[in-house]
């Protein structure tokens, strides 16, 4: 069986004949180009699609999304972005961008913002990822992200979409080579009441997002402009629905298989090309038989974290038996580890992706960038520099240069206790290889 991550090196070459004739374009006359100069042609990676239970490029090739989340991007987490925890009303997104517009508007909470993903994710974030041999980067991206003037005003909320930021990224991922899944993590109102979704609510029982018709109809909405915006843009590998849809971690059950179908029904009006992804909470038994709904060119996706107080036979058990389970039901789709990490145990993370590889299971690591020494992270923002945020109280000159500390130059790589770097692991399990049984 012939495994392809894609051809690097004729994207390269393809890339440089573009970037050539552009720039060659820029400086001659306009009878010699035929008009005004014109910006790059944007970079676009073979179109993606599902056969039965593979992804398969143009050529029917299969190939195996192997990569990374790009976690703390465009959604904070306080315990891994460094903003200060419980000292202002800032633990969750939304609470951070309200507290910057009320105290400095919504001008400089804008720029704030952009001077962040600025620092904790450059050119030299990407080149690391190619480098290490992932052909994916699931992004995590909230409602917020664009359609900024719903962070205060739902009322004005679906009006006016700005797509520029993820345009950005997926341009940028594509020029290494990289493909783009579009994970929506926070709908609006909030899926599941979490800090992750941009938005925390306390108590389930005050998550009401699935009998809230206003914001589930804004983010089938939003879906629907998503999907024209990223029609034509096979750069972008899939569209994940929504991130851990089940209240307050809570198990996915037919009431958010239904609002999928109203999301996929919105994509597909626009778009019939692109993969749709389904995510579970947590297991097999917790999504559907494709057949049920009429899905078609799609992927189901699982999180699993078995923590870090299992050790040897009992953590690989717990992971094997998750793949067992979910493999078992046989739902005829491709099958995709959304999120997962292995913490400090490098047998483990070579257990973890040889099972997956071995099961022919795409995957994507949570995640890229942390606060701190972690294995949650192949780069570790920390030392005696970095400051964490205090949304509250930091003037603006003071929040701009503690995001600047966060850049990828000023951090350290996560290296494990005999010194092997977590970056290597992962280039190790992201070239292509041929199909086994683990």
């Amino acid at each position: 069986m012939k495994n392809t991550n894609f051809g690097r090196k004729a994207l390269k070459v393809i890339s440089g004949v573009i970037a050539a004739v552009t720039a060659a374009c820029a400086i001659f006359t306009v009878s010699a180009c035929g008009g005004e100069p014109k910006p790059p042609a944007k970079t676009l990676l073979p179109k993606l699609t599902v056969d039965g239970t593979k992804v398969v490029d143009p050529d029917g090739e299969e190939v195996f999304l192997r990569g990374i989340n790009a976690g703390g991007l465009f959604v904070t987490e306080h315990w891994m972005t460094g903003f200060k925890y419980g000292s202002t009303p800032s633990n969750d997104y939304r609470s951070l961008t309200q507290t910057f517009i009320e105290r400095f508007g919504e001008e400089q909470t804008k720029e704030l913002w952009a001077e962040y993903r600025a620092d904790w994710w450059s050119d030299t974030d990407f080149e690391i990822c190619e480098n290490m041999g992932i052909n994916v980067i699931r992004l995590p991206f909230s409602y917020m992200n664009v359609d900024f003037a719903a962070v205060t005003d739902y009322s004005e909320a679906g009006k006016n979409y700005d797509f520029s930021d993820i345009d950005d990224f997926v341009e940028r991922a594509a020029r290494h080579g990289i493909y783009t899944i579009l994970d929506l993590h926070g709908a609006y109102g909030s899926q599941n009441g979490q800090d992750h979704s941009g938005q925390i609510i306390e108590n389930k029982d005050d998550v009401g997002f699935y009998s809230d018709e206003e914001m589930t109809g804004l983010t089938v909405k939003l879906w629907g402009e998503l999907a024209k915006h990223y029609k034509d843009n096979t750069s972008v590998a899939a569209y994940d629905i929504l991130n851990e849809p089940g209240e307050k971690a809570g198990t996915t059950t037919k009431r958010h298989w239904d609002f999928y179908d109203r999301v996929y029904d919105a994509i597909r009006a626009e778009d019939s090309g692109h993969i749709v992804i389904f995510e579970s909470c947590w297991d097999g038994a917790n999504l559907p038989q494709p057949s049920e709904y009429g899905w078609e060119n799609c992927m189901y996706s699982f999180h699993h974290y078995a923590g870090d107080k299992l050790a040897g036979s009992d953590y690989m058990k717990s992971w094997s038996n998750k793949i067992s389970e979910i493999t078992s039901r046989n739902f005829g789709v491709p099958l995709q580890m959304g999120e997962f990490t292995n913490y400090t145990s490098l047998s483990n993370w070579n257990y973890v992706l040889s099972l997956m590889n071995g099961r022919d299971w795409h995957w994507v690591s949570w995640t890229y960038k942390v606060w701190g020494k972690m294995p949650w992270g192949v780069i570790n923002v920390m030392g005696s520099n970095a400051q964490k945020v205090d949304a509250g109280k930091d003037s603006y000159d003071e929040i701009i240069q503690k995001f600047r500390l966060l850049k990828t130059e000023q951090a350290e790589k996560y290296a494990f206790s005999d010194g092997t770097l977590l970056e290597s692991v992962f280039a190790k399990y992201c070239k292509p290889q041929e199909k086994r049984d683990v």
